[in-house]
């Protein structure tokens, strides 16, 4: 009887193993996984938040409103979608790093302490660019209409 072929482990499983592995490093990967973990949970709320601005946009009365609406619009939607998406990266970036095979121990560390400065460092800057953006006069009506005039 011919053998199966041995399954292929999922990208997903390796990551896991990576963070959650029965060693000592183990300590300071889940604490980075539940640091960066904790960034996408909490920007999931601006991914909805942009998504409901482009339905605002696209179903509202935006004939008239001016290339102004246009570009602040558009910095308001990437302002809000990229902590989202930096921080999940951030988690998978960190397991590519570490299984690179070629790179000699004290690059890993440093691209790790690069990976970290920097993600922390676009976050809060896209973050307040989102705030930035909404402050605008031609955002007032989003604004006003979602009841955010509170959180900018």
């Amino acid at each position: 009887m011919p053998e199966k072929p041995k399954e292929k482990e999922s990208y997903m499983r390796h990551v896991l193993h990576f963070y959650f592995a029965p060693e000592l490093r183990s300590v300071g990967t889940i604490f980075y996984l539940v640091i960066f973990g904790y960034f996408t949970l909490y920007y999931v709320d601006n991914l909805l938040l942009a998504i409901k601005f482009l339905f605002h946009t696209l179903l509202g009365g935006t004939a008239l409103t001016g290339i102004s609406y246009l570009f602040t619009g558009m910095a308001f939607v990437i302002s809000l979608v990229l902590p989202f998406f930096i921080s999940f990266y951030s988690i998978f970036v960190l397991h590519r790093i570490w299984h690179t095979p070629q790179w000699a121990i004290y690059i890993k560390w440093l691209m790790t302490a690069v990976i970290i400065a920097g993600s922390l460092f676009l976050i809060i800057l896209s973050d307040e660019s989102a705030r930035v953006a909404a402050r605008q006069d031609v955002m007032r009506g989003f604004i006003e209409d979602s009841n955010l005039t509170g959180r900018i």
